[in-house]
């Protein structure tokens, strides 16, 4: 299933990012796309770019018009999908959207086209035998209820991963304790190397000697021997020094050429003298002949003035093909300085920490030396390159390189040779220790590892591994038996159902969808064979009455191309499959009926016989919307697989967020309302998590109680006395007495300021409020309790709270 997507640039969309945008409040916990999704958005809001992405999956193409499309798909097992690879995901996914109508139905956008048909399994007696016979023996596929082959591949599979994890906890733990033992914990080899002699130590080389070790022929240490290499060892030995110094002397090898070409004639000839005597405006001319070049017509961008063509000959003679190429030589060049000046600058002579403190001093009186020649190749390479970028800024004068190098190549290598003559000898020291010294840590280290391997039980933990392995390979070749066995039989009903493809099916199933479910009886498809080549050939015509139906209203046009898609998720690629579903507005142009028919469709097609992995319903239409909260979604644990979300488009950027709560909770705004005035009367205190439920108390309980009065009381009622209808319905239903006066007040009082404008610089009396709230809860329970409960029902209260919490003697 489909968890995330972000989308940073597509259409609208820009710098979408799931984890950000979708949190629950409270909690701000991270919500994911669920089994079933319910997406709602006003038009242009950015429902259709989201299902063009989900139907690239499906297609494997994007439009070309998308610029720079930039999204990320992230799939329950955490796996991405993004712009460079959805071509090649492997998801079985069914997009219902226009771009689907366009290109399967396009004869209701033009006349002239035609329709795409699509076959489904027809019949022959002789061949369904044999699919129904080799499904008999496969069993049932659904995930809740898989039979006979399919749940023994189940059961195999559970099985296979159980044994591959406990194979793979046996391998790790070994892994982890070989891996601490040679290099992680604080005890391990490579941590003691001044006891072991390895600071180099890894499991690769415990693993060595751990083969040693268990041979026959190796003996350990004794506790004598043990203790006189533990003081053998104390003795202070450093590493022998490797470093070398690697130098090859580029100056002295590049100067030859370069000097040639910084010396190098340019003929003057056509030449702009102004430009030759000056190298900024040559520099600055240069830069605009180049801007300028491609369009010789175009004016100039500094001046606006056109280029005369006297001009541009005299430009092109001055920066001709030869100056080109000597500017290009000398780029070269720079670059082979400047690379090397970059990588002189880390030849350095090792830290004198490497070498025994006898040869510190002279160490650094050799380092000093070696420093301040690299220092000198330096400045002299750096000398080079400033001639190279001087003559570059006058490439039209040759430069004279008369320059003496501050580097001496022979006091270099006398300082080199100084070098190599302290690390030999330093080197040479440490040999007079290092061969007992070694072997003393080598013969520890082995004694060490013994007992590692006796301590942790090797042998034993290798055995029951390969066991395990055993176990395992045994049980994986069984059931790669049974799902190859699966696979070549799913393969054999596929070739058989091909033979039963059938066009005329798929027009039919189309025809019962709309008679079925919208009673349309004179509008039909129809499959027509034709001869074309010699080949035959069906296509689908849209026929009203026996004639072609050229002229269908958008209505007729939405209901046909619904139907064509619900009855190709039948067809021979999908049938018995279950893809991932996604529906964008499929209800445009419909009337209430038609709206609550394709409720119905999708209802009892897909919710009801479980059709799909996933599925994602999209509407701008708040009618569509109320009986999409009806479907019958899947529960799991008396958890609903089901999310909301809200589509938005603020300005030219769309979002997505969780859908509020009174959109997705309430079915009208009456049940909001009760809620509202339900919740006022369970709070004694105002506080930020709950203001707006006092704040909007006075409208609230003006619009809840008018159209809760009205459809008690609808006849009309004598208003000749200069009662309101509204305070006349008031007193029938709660009696003349003091409270009834207080409603009046604060639906009056708290919802109007027009002539009371001193009310809103006041506090909100939050007791008189609870009051009356308790007042009306009390009167509905005790006059109606029916419509009362149904009312708790609605906004998710049990009564056995209620009945703990409402007073119903208030009055």
């Amino acid at each position: 299933m489909i968890k995330k997507i972000n989308i940073n640039n597509l259409g609208l969309f820009k710098n979408f990012q799931w984890d950000v945008a979708i949190r629950s409040n409270p909690g701000n916990n991270i919500i994911p796309l669920n089994k079933e999704n319910i997406l709602y958005g006003r038009n242009y809001s950015g429902k259709t770019t989201l299902s063009r992405i989900i139907r690239a999956l499906e297609t494997k193409e994007l439009s070309s018009k998308y610029l720079d499309p930039e999204f990320e798909i992230i799939l329950s097992n955490n796996s991405t999908i993004d712009q460079s690879n959805f071509h090649e995901n492997t998801l079985n996914v069914r997009c219902f959207n226009e771009d689907f109508i366009k290109e399967n139905l396009s004869f209701i956008i033009n006349p002239d086209s035609e329709i795409k048909p699509f076959a489904i399994l027809g019949e022959n007696s002789e061949i369904e035998a044999q699919i129904e016979a080799i499904k008999s023996e496969l069993g049932d596929s659904n995930e809740d209820s898989k039979t006979l082959k399919y749940k023994e591949l189940d059961d195999l599979t559970e099985l296979v991963g159980v044994q591959n994890a406990e194979l793979t906890r046996l391998r790790r733990s070994l892994e982890t304790q070989l891996t601490n033992k040679a290099t992680s914990a604080t005890d391990s080899i490579k941590q003691q190397h001044l006891k072991f002699g390895d600071i180099n130590y890894n499991k690769a080389k415990l693993q060595q000697e751990i083969d040693k070790v268990l041979l026959p022929a190796f003996t350990a240490i004794d506790a004598s021997k043990e203790s006189t290499n533990i003081e053998q060892i104390d003795e202070v030995e450093k590493i022998n020094v490797s470093h070398s110094v690697s130098f090859i002397n580029i100056y002295e090898r590049e100067l030859p050429e370069i000097k040639l070409v910084l010396e190098q004639t340019l003929l003057d000839n056509n030449k702009i003298a102004e430009l030759l005597a000056n190298s900024s405006i040559n520099e600055w001319v240069k830069k605009g002949y180049d801007l300028h070049s491609e369009d010789r017509n175009c004016t100039c961008k500094f001046c606006g003035n056109p280029i005369l063509e006297s001009r541009w000959k005299e430009l092109d003679n001055h920066f001709d093909e030869e100056s080109k190429k000597l500017e290009d030589t000398l780029n070269v060049c720079k670059v082979k300085i400047a690379r090397e000046i970059d990588a002189i600058s880390n030849i350095k002579l090792p830290n004198k920490d490497l070498f025994y403190i006898s040869f510190h001093s002279e160490l650094n009186e050799c380092s000093d030396s070696f420093n301040s020649h690299i220092l000198n190749y330096k400045a002299d390479l750096e000398f080079l390159l400033s001639k190279i970028d001087e003559r570059l800024l006058l490439i039209h004068s040759p430069i004279t390189y008369d320059y003496t190098t501050t580097f001496s190549q022979t006091d270099f290598s006398a300082t080199v040779e100084l070098y190599n003559d302290i690390k030999n000898r330093n080197n040479a020291y440490s040999n007079e220790l290092s061969g007992k010294i070694s072997e003393a840590k080598k013969e520890l280290r082995l004694l060490e590892v013994k007992r590692f391997v006796d301590t942790i039980q090797y042998s034993t933990q290798l055995q029951n591994i390969a066991n395990k392995e055993i176990e395992f390979t045994s049980k994986e070749t069984e059931r790669k038996e049974v799902d190859d066995y699966i696979k070549l039989k799913e393969k054999e009903i596929i070739e058989l159902s091909r033979q039963l493809n059938n066009e005329e099916e798929g027009a039919r199933k189309v025809n019962d969808y709309l008679q079925n479910y919208f009673g349309h009886q004179n509008l039909e498809l129809q499959a027509i064979e034709e001869e074309v080549d010699s080949d035959k050939k069906i296509r689908f015509n849209i026929v009203r009455n026996g004639d072609i139906a050229y002229h269908l209203s958008e209505g007729e046009c939405s209901i046909i191309s619904f139907c064509y898609f619900m009855a190709k998720l039948d067809d021979i690629h999908t049938a018995g499959e279950k893809p991932i579903i996604l529906i964008d507005d499929p209800i445009s142009s419909l009337d209430s009926n038609h709206i609550f028919y394709i409720y119905s469709l999708i209802n009892n097609e897909l919710f009801i016989k479980k059709r799909f992995e996933q599925i994602f319903i999209s509407t701008h239409n708040l009618e569509f919307f109320k009986y999409l909260k009806m479907l019958k979604f899947s529960k799991v644990d008396r958890q609903t697989q089901s999310e909301y979300f809200l589509v938005n488009r603020f300005e030219n950027k769309c979002t997505i967020s969780l859908m509020p709560s009174y959109l997705k909770d309430y079915v009208t705004e009456f049940n909001y309302l009760f809620h509202q005035i339900y919740k006022c009367a369970k709070h004694d205190t105002v506080s930020d998590l709950n203001l707006d439920v006092f704040y909007n108390f006075g409208n609230n309980l003006r619009k809840f109680l008018e159209v809760y009065l009205f459809y008690k009381y609808p006849s009309k009622l004598n208003t000749s006395d200069g009662n309101s209808s509204n305070n006349k319905r008031l007193i029938k239903f709660f009696g003349e007495n003091q409270t009834v006066l207080l409603i009046e007040r604060i639906t009056n009082e708290f919802s109007h300021l027009e002539e009371n404008s001193g009310r809103s610089t006041q506090p909100i009396d939050v007791p008189e409020m609870k009051t009356v709230a308790e007042f009306i809860l009390s009167t509905i329970r005790l006059k109606d309790e029916q419509q009362y409960n149904a009312l708790l029902e609605s906004i998710g209260i049990s009564q056995v709270i209620e009945q703990a919490t409402v007073n119903p003697n208030l009055n």
